[in-house]
């Protein structure tokens, strides 16, 4: 584009140059000038916009070729062949777990952890202690390195991917909203199972009833992009694709640290909802988001050194948790 963007103004200059000495030599008039100048321009337009086309066009097989690349990587982890996992709440193991993204230095250290069925498990901690590793490794997005990871009495390498996937869900700080009708956000264009009663119940059992209802289609509208939901919006509407999707694990990694206080009270009574009947397992920097939860587990550098009721560690002042709830309210004013 550079060199072509060169080559069009030179001879534009070197035009305008020849016409104005050729002026000067009394043999063109301004008129004359003007229209050649004219002419030169409008036959370099068309040169410009195929000279715009092909930069689309080098990006476009650049980006195909990413692509490509992408699809042709096989993964490392292999399909499970066990059967079903079952029905309901489940339960979730590590049984001395070490994990390190496959490095010589281990994030997490021989994590021994049972969650019950409809258990919810807060995990706190300070950045880099571990806390978003035992969420991927409950959803298999890694296999652990020592040890193994059990959803439902089961190990995770035997569960098929297909089966974990729909008995598993996940909500992030990014939720991605489709350019797509609310109908094809809230069920990954037909990936999830429902009729129009159960979307309209999911946008209302998480607070979104009265967004939904102000779209001009209603469950038809078109979003067009993240632009059209606020942060709160957008992930209510996650929590919605999670009602719909009915699993029996649930990670909440981080979902509410982008949010004010109001939205996340909001999203709080939803969460509440959410996770009626469901295994979850919140990973949070606002201890505010933990205090529904059953259970807490503080890490720190990749190791356990405090598990347990959230009631009795919240009442227990020589607990680190109690004394991390300290430090928030101390710092900020929200735990």
């Amino acid at each position: 584009m550079a060199a072509a963007s060169l080559a069009f103004t030179a001879g534009s200059v070197l035009m305008l140059a020849l016409g104005v000495y050729l002026n000067r030599q009394g043999e063109m008039t301004v008129g004359t000038v003007l229209t050649l100048f004219r002419f030169s321009q409008q036959v370099s337009d068309p040169l410009w916009q195929v000279a715009e086309q092909l930069s689309e066009f080098q990006k476009a097989a650049a980006g195909t070729r990413r692509a490509a690349r992408l699809l042709a990587t096989e993964s490392t982890i292999a399909d499970g062949r066990a059967g079903d996992l079952p029905p309901g709440p489940l339960t979730l193991d590590l049984d001395e777990v070490s994990f390190g993204y496959g490095t010589a230095q281990p994030v997490l250290h021989a994590i021994d952890l049972h969650l019950a069925p409809g258990t919810s498990l807060g995990i706190v901690g300070r950045t880099g202690s571990g806390k978003s590793s035992i969420g991927r490794l409950a959803l298999r997005l890694w296999d652990p390195e020592v040890g193994k990871v059990r959803l439902g009495g089961k190990d995770l390498r035997d569960v098929r991917f297909e089966d974990l996937r729909r008995r598993t869900a996940v909500v992030t700080q990014e939720v991605e909203i489709f350019r797509a009708s609310l109908r094809d956000n809230l069920t990954l264009f037909g990936a999830i199972d429902a009729s129009d009663d159960d979307l309209r119940a999911a946008l209302d059992d998480v607070g979104l009833d009265v967004w939904w209802r102000n779209l001009p289609r209603g469950i038809d509208s078109d979003l067009h992009g993240p632009d059209d939901l606020s942060a709160g919006e957008a992930q209510l509407l996650a929590f919605a694709r999670v009602l719909l999707s009915d699993p029996g694990l649930v990670v909440l990694d981080e979902a509410s640290s982008r949010l004010d206080p109001g939205t996340e009270q909001r999203l709080k009574a939803a969460t509440t909802r959410l996770l009626e009947g469901r295994t979850a397992v919140i990973i949070a920097h606002r201890l505010a988001t933990l205090d529904d939860v059953d259970e807490i587990l503080v890490l720190d550098h990749g190791h356990i050194i405090e598990h347990g009721s959230r009631a009795e560690l919240a009442t227990d002042p020589t607990s680190r948790f109690a004394e991390l709830a300290q430090a928030s309210l101390a710092a900020g004013g929200t735990r």
